[in-house]
């Protein structure tokens, strides 16, 4: 029977603070997600008194609920980043997402986080001819910028990679690793702890306020004086807590299914460059095999609105399948959901506003992005009048629409569902005219 939670969070330890916060403190993190985290130990090692607030269990958003891919990028095009900011933020933007993929994975190797760290590389598959040149060409540019492990896969050579006609091609990025994001999590917590934060699950802040020259936050059972507050709650935040920030991040769900166990032989036969998997078509799956290699995860746009697990999962199972069609009858060990957190500039952001920090926005690419950038906000904390990252240029825009609930999700699914209709025309297409005499 398929279980409805996340797969990573099998026998693995949960934390729990039964003391009573503190009533004051230096610095007050929200949210004790890998930004909040990362944040908070930065801070500590600068000799600051962290405490540390999650409305729900520590490790119970989308760090440990996401597919566990560790790679450099963000959903803007370097076409588009030097249209709308200019080449120098577009060469600024490709030099830092390759500087997170770095920090992350340096993280992770100096403090021996025992989090399944595999090399495995990320191939972004060409649902389209058209795909495949594109890649090609945004390739060339970035790699002009900062050179970087990257190279074309051509449509005859995928076989070496994957086990499906399914593609046209493929860009693989060498560089990039996956890890168990459940082990990621709490090895960065034990991090922070031994760095004397304090952090409480289950402990949702009601409101955030300046008092005197600081501010004062609101729990359900008491008050925290502090100089200092840094938002990094993303995909989960409340607008009780920020109005601001409700109004430009938008909380999209995703959803994932891990297969039962096919054993190693089946797993590399399917997929026998052992790598992490993105497509470009907008249905955007993602997979890869689990640590263990015997069992395959699939991530996908099951919608755009909240549905239940048990809702996504033939659609994610119907996926699956048209990628690997031995799969049929294979039964799904798990699958579950969570939300991540989507600006409208398709782009992360630090910041403050009224003098309240934080690190958000990353659109689905937040498990090497959000340590980084949870540092990154710390440091502009400790020294606010240096800039420490290009992500502080980035708009965090906010819409006349959005008021921090998205109501109209499920016309943008509909939406979506016409988008892929149009992506599977065009692969239909294609395939067409690669069939004719």
């Amino acid at each position: 029977m398929t279980q409805f939670t996340p797969y990573w969070w099998q026998n693995q330890p949960q934390y729990r603070n039964t003391e009573v916060p503190p009533t004051k403190a230096d610095c007050v993190v929200v949210g004790a997600g890998f930004t909040g985290l990362s944040a908070a130990l930065t801070l500590a090692q600068a000799g600051r008194d962290v405490v540390v607030l999650d409305s729900q269990a520590i490790g119970f958003g989308a760090s440990t609920r996401n597919g566990g891919m560790l790679g450099s990028g963000h959903k803007v095009s370097v076409a588009d980043a030097k249209k709308h900011y200019g080449s120098d933020i577009a060469a600024q933007l490709h030099c830092e997402a390759n500087g997170s993929l770095d920090f992350t994975k340096s993280l992770i190797i100096d403090h021996k986080i025992n989090c399944d760290l595999q090399a495995s590389g990320r191939l972004r598959t060409a649902w389209t001819p058209q795909d495949y040149s594109a890649m090609a060409q945004a390739n060339r540019s970035l790699q002009k910028i900062e050179p970087f492990a990257a190279r074309m896969i051509k449509p005859n050579a995928m076989t070496e990679h994957i086990n499906t006609p399914l593609y046209f091609g493929g860009l693989l990025y060498e560089g990039h690793a996956c890890v168990q994001p459940r082990k990621l999590h709490y090895g960065l917590l034990q991090l922070a702890l031994d760095a004397g934060v304090k952090v409480f699950g289950d402990q949702p802040a009601h409101s955030v306020k300046p008092r005197g020259s600081g501010f004062c936050i609101t729990t359900k059972n008491q008050s925290i004086d502090c100089e200092q507050v840094l938002m990094a709650t993303n995909g989960y935040t409340q607008s009780r807590v920020s109005k601001f920030l409700a109004r430009r991040v938008l909380p999209v769900p995703s959803f994932i299914i891990v297969t039962e166990e096919l054993g190693k032989d089946q797993v590399q036969a399917l997929l026998p460059g052992g790598h992490c998997m993105v497509e470009t078509r907008q249905r955007f799956c993602y997979y890869r095999p689990t640590p263990c290699g015997k069992r395959i995860m699939l991530g996908a746009r099951a919608a755009l609105h909240a549905i239940t697990p048990a809702q996504s999962l033939p659609i994610l199972q119907s996926k699956l399948i048209e990628i690997f069609p031995s799969l049929k009858n294979t039964k799904m060990s798990h699958c579950w959901t969570g939300f991540t957190g989507f600006s409208f500039s398709k782009l992360p952001n630090i910041g403050s506003n009224n003098g309240i920090f934080h690190a958000l926005g990353y659109c689905g690419n937040g498990v090497a992005m959000a340590p980084y950038l949870g540092h990154k906000a710390a440091l502009k904390m400790l020294h606010p009048q240096e800039q420490h990252s290009v992500f502080e240029q980035t708009p965090l825009q906010s819409r006349s629409y959005h008021h921090g609930s998205p109501w109209y999700m499920p016309a943008a699914s509909a939406w979506y569902q016409t988008k892929d209709w149009w992506d599977n025309r065009q692969r239909q297409q294609a395939l067409n005219q690669t069939r004719r005499p």
